[in-house]
């Protein structure tokens, strides 16, 4: 292993020593940056809701981010929008379980990969702004890593 390697591997082990403690100070910020967005910590796991307005085009928002996930997934979060529209489809970055991929979790990754919340939640916007330029035009008009 090397020494970045070591360093991740460390972060997340002394994240998840007070995983609620971490996770309070996640909700603190996200609810100073974001007042859309209501959060609760439950145990391991920081659970948010809220609408996001664009333009007039409302959109429900459900946040679940947990060092948790980490092990499976190489990210904390698992975002998801409530939309009838949105179906599984590589094109529209989607992962299987239709919670939004709003960053590339090896080539977006920090060091000590960890995302903020914080620094994630605006990335839900343009998620949102790209997927109606989707729907409309038929191709995926933002930045992207093909999957």
């Amino acid at each position: 292993m090397n020494l970045i390697t070591t360093l991740e591997v460390n972060k997340i082990i002394e994240y998840n020593k007070n995983p609620h403690l971490n996770l309070l100070v996640e909700k603190h910020i996200a609810e100073q940056h974001f007042d859309w967005l209501k959060f609760e910590v439950f145990g391991n796991y920081l659970h948010g809701k809220g609408t996001l307005l664009i333009g007039s085009k409302k959109y429900s928002v459900e946040i679940f981010y947990s060092p948790s996930h980490y092990k499976k997934t190489k990210r904390f979060d698992k975002i998801f929008i409530k939309d009838e529209r949105i179906i599984y489809n590589d094109d529209i970055h989607v992962y299987g379980d239709l919670s939004l991929c709003l960053f590339h979790p090896i080539i977006d990754k920090p060091l000590f990969n960890i995302i903020p919340l914080y620094k994630i939640i605006p990335r839900i916007s343009e998620w949102c702004v790209h997927f109606e330029e989707y729907i409309k035009y038929g191709v995926w008009l933002g930045k992207e890593i093909k999957h």
